[in-house]
C-alpha cells in the first residue's frame, strides 16, 4: 500500500501528507484531470478493498464475503461520515443517491398536501430543478428565485418566502460555477418563518468543511462519487428532533428502523458503495477537509484569474471557497479540441458560434491536482 496505511475507522488515523496524494490516484498520471465535480477518480488503496471484496464475491468462502458485508463497516462508515458534517451518526442515513434523499424528504414534509410551498434556486442542480418543475405542473407552490450574475442575492430570496413556506432547498455548493450559498443566512431565513432548510451538499462533502448545527440545516443529502472519493452510494442527514414528526417516513422496506435516521431506509445499502465508502473516509478524514480545502484556493485563485485575462468571462463570483470555477467560451468546439490535444479533462457544456451564444467550461480540482495541471489548462487555451 502507498503512503501511509489506515487503520480500521474504529481506532487512530494516521496523517497522510498531502504530497502523496497523486500517487495515491493514478489517473493523475494519465490526464490532467480537471473535472472532479462531474466524478473523482478512485484512490489506489480504496480499489484494493473493492477488488478484495469482488474476489470473495467471485471465489468465496461465505466468510471471507462476510467480511464485507456486516454491521460494523456500516457503522464505521455512518459514523465517520456524521463527523464530517458535525452530526450523530442516529442522524444519518444511508441512500442510493441524493436526488432519492431530496425526494424523501420533499415526501415526508407533506408540503403539497398542508397547502404549503417550496422554494429553490436556479443555482441548485439541474435535476433538481426538473423534479420541482413537475412537482409544480402537479399543483405544488414552487418558487424559484433566479440568480444574480450567477450568485443569490438574499433580498430576492426574502421575497418569495412567507409564512407558508415549509422548505428552502439549495446546493450548497453549486454545481453550475461552484458558488457558496451563505447558508447560515438562508437557514435563519427560513427558520423566521417555520420553514426547514435542505442541502444538497453533493459538490461540497469532503471538499468544504460543513457543519450541519453552525449552519442550521435541518436535512442534507449528498451522493459519495465526487469529494467523497468513490462509491454509487448516498447520505441522508435529517436533524435528530425532526425525525419522525416533521419528517415522515412515507416509504418502507426491509432496512426501515423504528427510531434514528434508519427509518428512511428503503433498501439495503450497496455493499461495494459501501467497502469504497470505508476506505475513501478514512483517508479523508486523514488528510482533514480543512487541507483539502486549503490545497484546492491557490489553484483556484489562480485560474480566476488568469483564464479572465485570456478571454474566459469567469461566471464564479470572486472569493468563492469552493473547488469549482468556472468560465464562459465562446467556441466550444475549439476550445475541445485544444483540451483533447493537451490531455486536458474539464467539464465543456453548450454549443459554438454567435447565434448560440457559445458555451461554458467547469474546471474543478481535487488533491491529486497542482500547478502544473493549472499550466497545462492555461497554455491549451491560450
Amino acid at each position: 500500500m502507498s503512503g501511509v496505511a489506515l487503520t480500521s475507522a474504529a481506532g487512530a488515523t494516521a496523517a497522510v501528507e498531502l504530497d502523496g496524494a497523486r500517487a495515491e490516484f493514478p489517473w493523475a498520471s494519465r490526464e490532467v484531470y480537471l473535472n472532479t465535480a462531474t466524478e473523482h477518480p478512485l484512490g489506489a488503496r480504496t480499489t484494493r478493498a473493492m477488488e478484495e471484496y469482488l474476489h470473495a464475491l467471485t471465489h468465496g468462502p461465505d466468510s471471507a464475503r462476510e467480511k464485507f458485508e456486516n454491521g460494523r463497516l456500516m457503522v464505521e462508515v455512518k459514523g465517520m461520515f456524521a463527523r464530517l458534517v458535525n452530526a450523530k451518526p442516529s442522524e444519518i442515513g444511508f441512500t442510493p443517491s441524493t436526488q432519492t434523499g431530496e425526494n424523501l424528504v420533499l415526501e415526508g414534509l407533506d408540503i403539497q398536501a398542508s397547502g404549503g410551498n417550496v422554494v429553490t434556486n436556479d443555482l441548485h442542480y439541474g435535476g433538481s430543478l426538473v423534479n420541482y418543475r413537475n412537482r409544480r405542473k402537479s399543483g405544488m407552490d414552487v418558487r424559484i428565485v433566479k440568480h444574480r450574475d450567477y450568485q443569490m442575492d438574499m433580498r430576492d430570496l426574502e421575497k418569495s418566502v412567507n409564512k407558508k413556506t415549509k422548505l428552502i432547498a439549495i446546493a450548497l455548493v453549486s454545481n453550475v460555477n461552484g458558488y457558496v450559498h451563505d447558508v447560515k443566512s438562508i437557514g435563519d431565513l427560513a427558520h423566521a418563518h417555520g420553514a426547514y432548510l435542505y442541502c444538497d451538499v453533493i459538490q461540497a462533502a469532503g471538499a468544504v468543511p460543513i457543519d450541519v448545527k453552525a449552519m442550521g440545516i435541518d436535512f442534507l443529502a449528498c451522493s459519495a462519487y465526487k469529494w467523497l472519493m468513490g462509491g454509487r452510494f448516498g447520505y441522508l442527514y435529517v436533524r435528530e428532533d425532526l425525525q419522525g414528526t416533521a419528517l415522515k417516513a412515507k416509504l418502507f422496506g426491509g432496512r426501515s428502523t423504528e427510531t434514528g435516521a434508519s427509518r428512511y431506509e428503503i433498501s439495503t445499502v450497496s455493499h461495494l458503495g459501501c467497502v469504497c465508502q470505508h476506505q475513501a473516509l478514512q483517508y479523508i478524514q486523514s488528510l482533514g477537509v480543512e487541507r483539502i480545502a486549503a490545497h484546492a484556493l491557490p489553484l483556484v485563485t489562480r485560474l480566476m484569474k488568469e483564464l479572465p485575462a485570456a478571454g474566459y468571462r469567469s461566471i464564479t463570483p470572486a472569493g468563492t471557497a469552493s473547488p469549482i470555477v468556472s468560465f464562459d467560451v465562446k467556441d466550444v468546439s475549439a476550445t475541445r479540441d485544444r483540451l483533447k490535444k493537451a490531455n486536458v479533462v474539464t467539464t465543456l457544456s453548450g454549443t459554438s458560434g454567435e447565434t448560440s451564444g457559445g458555451g461554458r467550461m467547469r474546471v474543478s480540482v481535487s488533491v491529486f491536482n497542482n500547478q502544473s495541471d493549472v499550466d497545462r489548462l492555461i497554455g491549451a487555451l491560450a
